[in-house]
């Protein structure tokens, strides 16, 4: 079971105050402070994907939670890009301001057939709701999700994805 994910631009001064963390419990605390922080979700620079951050990954890519699979830019989407935590329960993955562009404009060439194609064939180790309400939030956050990363590659600010990895 995954927990819930969520999209962080980072300003340049957030982005220097990431980079400043020097081990993983600063990076998960300093992290979460954006996320509980009401001005970055006000701003438009927090995206919450609750769940479906797991299934989105895997249609984009390979079809499993690896942070490697799939090609960029839409390995990029989730879990790709620089890796920053080193643990098991928990993912954080920057995607550069340079990258940010190239990854809205692939989101951008997702159709829905094809997103439901690979999310009605996702492999058993995909453990969430395979159904058509779940299909449908699914492309709605992905929509959502476009119009965030568009924002990021205008505004040139990194994009940090995070998420606990439930048990």
């Amino acid at each position: 079971m995954v927990g819930r994910g969520y999209h962080i631009a980072l300003s340049r001064e957030h982005a220097k105050r990431l980079f400043g963390q020097k081990d993983d419990e600063n990076l998960r605390k300093f992290l979460d402070e954006l996320i509980a922080d009401p001005g970055m979700k006000k701003s438009g620079r927090l995206f919450d994907s609750g769940v479906h951050w797991d299934a989105l990954h895997r249609c984009l890519t390979e079809g499993e939670l690896d942070p490697a699979g799939g090609e960029f830019p839409l390995n990029h989407v989730v879990l790709g890009g620089k890796q920053l935590h080193q643990g098991g329960d928990y993912a954080a993955a920057l995607v550069r301001p340079d990258m940010t562009n190239f990854v809205a404009e692939a989101i951008s060439e997702v159709d829905e057939e094809n997103l439901r194609k690979s999310f009605f064939g996702l492999p058993a180790s995909y453990n969430g709701a395979k159904d058509e309400k779940a299909f449908m939030a699914l492309w709605l956050c992905l929509q959502n999700l476009k119009d965030f990363y568009d924002a990021a590659a205008e505004n040139l600010e990194a994009v940090v994805f995070t998420a606990k990895y439930a048990s």
